[in-house]
């Protein structure tokens, strides 16, 4: 020991192990290291450093990791503190964990004053580790690590240990993946940054910079904002969803003809997220079905709610060349039709084709003209030239008022008027199939009836076949009961139960027989 103060730098020139602890004790046991750390000059200052730095493996300064924990609490001061530590260290018994006893089990004998003998205190076993076999350089270790492939992976790989990666890296002198700690250079990280940059630019997602560069998804995103470059379109690697692709995706055919939308729904508008944008279905739908852009309002014409087939959909410019073709049914007729509906059931009736309805009735040609004729340089002014009988809506016929509707310049009018020509479209559409069907089951029931007929005279006409007769009802002159309490009461043998003998029967009617022949 010296009294002279060493610093960092100095002291492991003087130091038995030469400075390096680590390789110097690789191969040797823990007895030997403490051995060669009993020959130190500067164990207090190698002592020092371990627990300035909090090294957590190792023997420094002679002492193992949990007798470095046991220490007292060092004084601020390096010099006060070294003063501590060669106290610590020339008294003779410096506590440490692992040199503890190990207690047994069977009880020790206890002297008077019941303390244990001393003849009889167990004797200290010194328990020797197995000393670990050197770790072997390996050639398909050396070949991963040239491809810079992960250190966790090799060793899940290839079952090997951290300490045979480590002697291969030295064997064959392969420098750590990113220099010391993982570190990459000033150099090397503005290039990564280029090259990310450059990726990015060109639509690359971040796993593909991630397996080109070398770098992690959170580091690729911090050079993006750094960078103010934009967000790509899909980070999985595919493709933003044309038009097309993501109408067929949210599409559901059905019917005749029709479609229901199964995608996201806003109010009363379908939402289409395609080419990076969220679009209208219904106006997408009629795009690609019409290959033009729709003008205006885009509505399904088959009366069908909610059907977005780009067949059934029309625009402003469809539905002013449509022709304008008056129904022959009035808005009483109409009437009438929804209370004939409801007294026959109602929806629940017509969703189970049970309806029966009349045919309306179409409006008299007696009728005034309800609309005055004008020419189309001089349309009439909606509301205006109507007389008593025009404005009337029970005689107003349905097509008049449609048309009144669609020409209205209020929107709320105008949607009322296209709901009528739906809600009348399906109308006609089920009455049609309710008259359809019970002409079909009129002549149901009558072929039935028919059939049933046609079935009872083939049966009379039908020959009987050999070895079988026809079965005819067998009618009894007596009760079982009543001959077996005569038998009983005349001596006749007869049993209980079972079938009466043909001789009890004859006798009880020989008996029973009056003078006219006929048995009672």
């Amino acid at each position: 020991m010296t009294g002279r103060i060493l610093t960092a730098p100095e002291w492991p020139t003087d130091a038995a192990c030469g400075g390096s602890n680590g390789r110097t004790f690789a191969t040797a046991t823990p007895t030997e290291a403490k051995e060669i750390c009993g020959r130190c000059l500067v164990r207090p200052e190698c002592l020092y450093d371990a627990l300035a730095s909090k090294a957590s493996n190792g023997i420094w300064g002679g002492l193992t990791y949990h007798e470095r924990r046991a220490l007292p609490v060092l004084p601020s001061d390096r010099g006060a503190a070294l003063n501590v530590l060669r106290q610590h260290l020339d008294t003779p018994a410096a506590p440490a964990k692992a040199s503890e006893p190990v207690k047994s089990k069977t009880p020790a004998p206890r002297g008077k004053a019941g303390r244990v003998s001393a003849e009889r205190k167990p004797r200290k076993r010194a328990v020797r580790k197995a000393e670990p076999a050197p770790a072997v350089p390996r050639e398909d270790v050396a070949e991963l690590l040239r491809q810079r492939v992960a250190q966790r992976q090799i060793m899940k790989d290839l079952k090997v240990s951290h300490q045979v990666i480590v002697a291969t890296r030295e064997a064959y002198g392969i420098p750590r993946r990113g220099g010391s700690g993982h570190r990459y250079s000033p150099e090397r990280r503005a290039e990564n940054e280029r090259r990310t940059i450059e990726m990015l630019k060109a639509g690359a997602t971040y796993q593909q910079i991630s397996d080109e560069v070398g770098i992690s998804q959170p580091t690729i995103f911090d050079i993006r904002v750094k960078a103010g470059l934009p967000a790509p379109d899909n980070r999985g690697g595919q493709p933003a969803r044309s038009k097309a692709e993501a109408l067929a995706l949210h599409t559901e055919p059905y019917g005749d003809g029709h479609a229901r939308w199964t995608g996201t729904i806003a109010g009363r508008s379908f939402q289409l997220n395609a080419e990076g944008q969220q679009l209208n279905a219904r106006r997408v739908a009629f795009e690609q079905h019409h290959g033009r852009p729709p003008e205006g309002r885009v509505y399904s014409g088959c009366g069908v709610t909610g059907c977005i087939a780009g067949a059934h959909l029309t625009d402003e410019t469809l539905r002013a060349a449509r022709p304008k073709e008056e129904p022959p049914v009035t808005v009483q007729a109409l009437k009438n039709l929804l209370d004939e509906i409801d007294e026959q059931g109602g929806p629940q009736a017509a969703r189970e084709n049970r309806l029966h309805l009349t045919p309306p009735t179409a409006p008299s040609h007696e009728e005034p003209d309800l609309m005055p004729t004008t020419t189309d340089a001089e349309p009439m002014p909606v509301g205006q030239g109507l007389t008593a009988a025009q404005a009337n809506a029970e005689t107003l016929p349905v097509g008049v008022l449609l048309k009144w509707g669609d020409d209205h310049p209020d929107a709320d009018v105008r949607d009322q008027a296209a709901r009528g020509r739906a809600i009348l479209t399906g109308l006609r559409q089920r009455h049609a199939a309710d008259a359809e069907l019970t002409a079909v089951n009129t002549e149901l029931e009558r072929l039935e009836k028919r059939l049933a007929e046609l079935h009872a005279r083939q049966a009379e006409l039908a020959p009987v076949k050999k070895g079988k007769r026809k079965a005819s009802a067998v009618v009894r002159d007596y009760d079982n009961r009543t001959v077996r309490a005569w038998a009983a009461t005349n001596g006749v043998d007869c049993p209980g139960v079972g079938q009466i003998p043909k001789r009890v029967l004859d006798a009880w009617r020989s008996a029973n027989t009056p003078a006219g022949g006929a048995t009672s």
